[in-house]
């Protein structure tokens, strides 16, 4: 006996797969893989001579991206999964859907077949599934693939070569073995050098170029790029430290100081002249007096 109820069981499920399969369907999928082969940085100045009070330079990475195409057949069995509340309503739709639609298939004669016949055989196939209870009405919504196999092919391979910037890397930028900053790129990858700020105090002798080094991050190699200072940069820079060394001497007097900022500006450097006049101002603070004939000598 339970053998038997097993057998019918199995029958039963058998049946009511068959009866909502829908069919078989290929699908077709494309995809595309991108892979850096190689990566160097680039780093790019406005002049082989650094002969500006401000240096600005320009950091991109140059890569070699090998481009992949490839294409899968998927093999799909397509089903609509048998649920037993749509008999609820789907067998007394069929019920009166048959019979309606055997009338207008007969009457379509009548009508010297005015009536498309896609709508009535479409509408005869829907009526005899929602007329079986073992049967579901094919819907989109529920139709359910079930992957039976796939298989890849390559349809190709190129390589591409692509410059971007690089944003939000650290530039190392010295002139000397002691004067030296890191910068960030923004987001062009550009980055502004102050080369007076970069020296800070006087230094004899003053430096003869400046050096850029941006460390590599795998798979991009690092990159480095020496600028030689024109003489007359040098010049300037000797000179606009020996101010600022002046300005910020304890106890040096507000005319001076503002002697120091107006003398920065002329040459050049003003990002440093800024600079210079912002920390006078927060040494002196607690100075009004000081600060006043600040205001006064710079408004001469």
């Amino acid at each position: 006996m339970l053998r038997r109820v097993a057998a019918l069981a199995l029958c039963g499920a058998a049946a009511l797969g068959c009866a909502n399969h829908v069919r078989f369907d290929d699908e077709v999928r494309e995809y595309e893989s991108r892979e850096v082969t190689a990566a160097y940085t680039r780093i790019d100045a406005p002049a082989p001579v650094a002969a500006s009070p401000a240096l600005d330079l320009v950091v991109s990475i140059d890569e070699t991206v090998r481009v992949r195409r490839r294409e899968t057949l998927v093999h799909l069995d397509e089903e609509t999964p048998w649920r037993a509340q749509n008999e609820l309503w789907e067998v007394p739709a069929g019920l009166v859907a048959v019979p309606f639609f055997v009338g207008v298939k007969a009457s379509n004669k009548l009508c010297l077949g005015l009536i498309p016949n896609d709508f009535i055989e479409g509408g005869l196939d829907w009526s005899f599934a929602a007329l079986n209870p073992a049967m579901n009405v094919e819907s989109p919504t529920r139709v359910r693939g079930v992957e039976v196999s796939r298989k890849t092919r390559e349809l190709g391979s190129e390589t591409d070569r692509a410059t971007r910037p690089l944003a939000g890397v650290p530039v190392a930028v010295s002139l000397d073995r002691s004067s030296h900053a890191t910068l960030p790129t923004d987001p062009d990858g550009r980055v502004r050098v102050d080369l007076l700020a970069l020296l800070g105090v006087p230094v004899d002798p003053t430096p003869r170029s400046v050096r850029v080094e941006v460390a590599g991050a795998a798979p991009r190699s690092g990159a480095s790029l020496e600028l030689p200072l024109s003489g007359r940069m040098r010049e300037r820079l000797a000179a606009g430290a020996r101010e600022r060394a002046a300005a910020l001497t304890p106890g040096a007097s507000a005319e001076r100081a503002a002697r120091a900022v107006e003398a920065l500006g002329a040459l050049g450097f003003r990002d440093s002249a800024l600079a210079l006049e912002r920390e006078l101002r927060a040494r002196q603070q607690a100075d009004a007096a000081w600060l006043s004939r600040l205001d006064l000598a710079l408004s001469e």
